[in-house]
């Protein structure tokens, strides 16, 4: 059962709010296009902290994020952050067109074989040291991790619904999302709240390597002799997995390098597999993906827009059954993996592998690949978010990246201070 606990938020104190847009990320100004750079933002920007690993408030010989951590300290100083004076669950929308609604609270970590908090894909390298660092060095987890829950019985549903009236936070951010927050004090709502959710199991919807990094911070302290500490515990945003918000883009794959002799010999027999039928335009591609019959694909190479449908009678035998009507799974099966994929986070030089992992619409994505500036993409459509929840709870995982939950949290809205509770 998950363990829920309020927490005294480390928020952005009245005197800034007036300018809160441009201190939250993605901000509405300064911020690069590059997530690995700070980048021209407000002096006082989240992102300074986010991206703090080296700065001048610390030595070269300092382990990284020491500049992060003094200028953390220096802004509580300053009253730029404050923290909340009481425990509380906070209430948090995001609307980009359609509202999303979840609750911000505590959660007790748990490893993944305890089946209490579940990943839904896999993970390979990426920040998950570099995230380790930042909680070391601020002892603040600055970000949220997403979860969905299911929600039986509608308790939190019921809870969110519930908020209503003047926020504590409107903000509209750098994507144009307006985000809205309201806090619950009352130790009554909060109980009744923990008690209605204590049976239902947390799918992670967004932030795998965050709760992996706070496990692995939590382990830092085993052994210290406090029965209870506040590293044993992660920031996150639970939403019900029926919230009409709770919506997942497409992640879509792109080969920048030339085709192998042997790829191009794998794709020249992809009936085997697939129905395949050769689209005129972006409209057609729109058409054949948006149709709900089967299991579909987007191809396209330069001068081609190809539609795969899978076969009725293909071979599914070497797929677990808890992922065979999962689309980036077929994909990487039958046709990823034929090609020579071998990647994991989605940059060539990071992954090691000439294929990537690519947000941008599919139409974005096709305009590449026509426009000779890429091989070969293939587009994919988005697991619904019952499908993530069903397949995590089966004790199953996708391949990586193959949910693109948007809109992601914002930073800097809501942060938790674990020096102490």
């Amino acid at each position: 059962m998950p363990l829920l606990r309020p927490l005294r938020a480390l928020r952005y104190g009245a005197n800034h709010l007036d300018r809160l847009d441009r201190l939250i990320s993605p901000a509405t100004a300064g911020e690069p296009g590059d997530r690995t750079q700070v980048g021209d933002v407000d002096e006082n920007s989240v992102r300074r902290l986010v991206r703090g690993d080296h700065g001048p408030l610390a030595g070269d010989d300092e382990p990284t994020f020491t500049h992060a951590a003094r200028l953390l300290e220096r802004w509580k100083q300053d009253g730029v952050l404050v923290r909340d004076p009481r425990p509380a669950y906070y209430a948090m929308e995001q609307d980009d067109g359609v509202a999303r609604r979840g609750l911000i609270c505590l959660v007790r970590l748990a490893p993944f074989e305890e089946g209490i908090v579940l990943p839904h894909e896999e993970t390979r390298g990426g920040s998950k040291e570099q995230l380790l660092a930042q909680l070391r060095a601020t002892e603040t987890q600055l970000s949220l991790v997403m979860g969905i829950v299911p929600d039986r019985a509608g308790a939190l549903r019921d809870f969110l619904s519930s908020r209503q009236g003047w926020p504590l936070v409107d903000v509209v951010d750098g994507t144009g999302v307006r985000n809205r927050l309201w806090r619950e004090e009352d130790p009554a709502v909060q109980l009744a709240l923990s008690q209605a959710l204590r049976d239902e199991q947390v799918v992670i919807a967004d932030g795998h390597h965050r709760y992996e990094s706070a496990l692995a911070w939590q382990a830092d302290h085993v052994g210290r002799g406090h029965r209870e500490r506040p590293t044993d515990w992660v920031m996150m945003l639970l939403v019900p997995v029926d919230d009409p918000g709770l919506r997942c883009h497409p992640s879509h794959r792109v080969l920048e390098e030339p085709l192998s002799p042997q790829a191009e010999r794998e794709l020249a027999a992809l009936e085997r597999d697939f129905e395949v039928e050769e689209l005129a335009d972006a409209a057609a591609m729109e058409e054949f993906l948006r149709n709900p019959g089967g299991h579909r694909f987007g191809l396209v190479r330069p001068g081609r827009r190809m539609g795969l449908r899978l076969r009725d009678d293909a071979d599914l035998s070497s797929v677990p059954e808890a992922l065979r009507d999962v689309d980036a799974e077929l994909a990487h099966r039958l046709l990823l993996d034929p090609l020579g994929w071998s990647g994991d986070a989605g940059q060539t030089g990071r992954s090691g592998s000439a294929w990537g992992h690519n947000r941008s619409t599919a139409e974005q994505v096709s305009e590449r690949v026509l426009a000779g500036d890429a091989s070969l993409a293939l587009l994919m459509r988005p697991p619904r978010p019952a499908q993530v929840l069903r397949v995590a709870q089966a004790g199953a995982v996708m391949p990586p990246k193959s949910t693109n939950f948007m809109p992601k949290p914002a930073k800097g809205i809501v942060m938790a201070s674990l020096k102490s509770f």
